[in-house]
């Protein structure tokens, strides 16, 4: 496998084109704005993120033709917000992906009905269990644009090819790991974006580490108890697919959920955080999804419950808090 066609020109999703050309991996690119497409194959640099970072374009062809781009893998990475998945998939005759390999980079629900979004594409386009896979683990692309030792988990079930995919990811500072469990390793994706926003608010909201500590530790408590209601089978939470990813969307600088919701905490409404953002948050739809998803499921989650309430409901932040304080442990 020496070609992958990634479909998203964020910050994470140019961290993974920085793998995967690393390792002589050539990248079919497609980028909406045809200002990043230029960019990419003059400079190779990408102008709207991590634009320190200097790609290896001879590796790269860059476009903003998507359906030609598919045309030229059999491995697609979609790298792209949530919000925007339905759209990307629909530009894309479903033709050109029967014979495809997906690989999932998404953390937020999608559509009314809130599905994952390896559920999504796969209803989507026909495609079966042994042609999906998705990435996930505590790896924020600023980290990786600059070599740092990180982990992460490709998951699911055709375990001989993503063990040839996972060759296109490791690297020094890549550590590859596998995971047969897609719907719970997706799951805690989402959920701890919405992690990362109440902590994001507690400390705009000027709480101590002491105070943040509990949050998070209810928040592992909330995903053991999410996990089980969708029937992951005893999930080890300690591990860094889930607990890890949590954790670091919930402390690190890096995290612009955490960002998001440092607004939100210091009184920002939500229309106005995320326009201070200038990038996605993607705990802002994954609180949604999510809440429609626990309360079909009847499943008692303050964290989860405060934020789709500051969020959706345009309550204060600084009462939902106070509120909040009563019902953690």
């Amino acid at each position: 496998m020496n070609e992958i066609s990634v479909i998203g020109g964020g910050s994470w999703a140019t961290a993974l084109v920085k793998i995967l050309t690393e390792n002589s991996i050539h990248v079919n690119w497609y980028m909406r704005r045809s200002e990043q497409v230029r960019s990419i194959n003059d400079d190779a640099i990408n102008p709207d993120y991590l634009s320190f970072l200097k790609l290896d374009n001879t590796k790269i062809y860059a476009s903003d033709q998507l359906d030609m781009l598919v045309a030229r893998s059999k491995v697609i990475l979609f790298v792209v917000p949530s919000a925007q998945l339905d759209q990307v998939c629909e530009a894309i005759p479903k033709n050109d992906m029967r014979d495809k390999f997906v690989i999932t980079a998404i953390k937020g629900t999608v559509g009314p009905e809130n599905l994952l979004p390896s559920a999504f594409i796969a209803r989507h386009f026909e495609l079966t269990d042994l042609q999906q896979a998705i990435i996930a683990g505590p790896c924020h692309a600023e980290e990786i644009a600059r070599n740092k030792k990180t982990y992460i988990t490709l998951c699911g079930s055709n375990q001989s090819v993503i063990q040839k995919i996972s060759n296109a990811f490791a690297s020094p500072y890549m550590q590859v790991h596998y995971s047969a469990d897609m719907i719970g390793v997706e799951y805690a994706a989402i959920y701890k974006n919405v992690v990362g926003i109440v902590c994001g608010m507690a400390e705009g909201l000027h709480y101590g580490d002491n105070f943040i500590a509990v949050l998070v530790a209810n928040a592992i408590d909330e995903l053991g108890l999410l996990l089980q209601a969708v029937g992951v089978p005893n999930s080890r939470l300690g591990n860094s697919t889930y607990l890890g990813d949590l954790l670091v969307t919930g402390y690190s600088r890096h995290s612009r959920n955490r960002k998001f919701g440092q607004y939100l905490g210091q009184g920002f409404s939500a229309f106005e955080a995320r326009g201070m953002m200038g990038m996605v948050a993607e705990g802002y739809y994954a609180t949604k999804g999510l809440m429609n998803t626990v309360s079909s499921l009847e499943l008692n989650m303050p964290l989860l419950q405060t934020a789709y309430r500051v969020l959706y409901n345009h309550m204060a932040a600084k009462d939902e808090f106070k509120l909040l304080e009563r019902n953690i442990r």
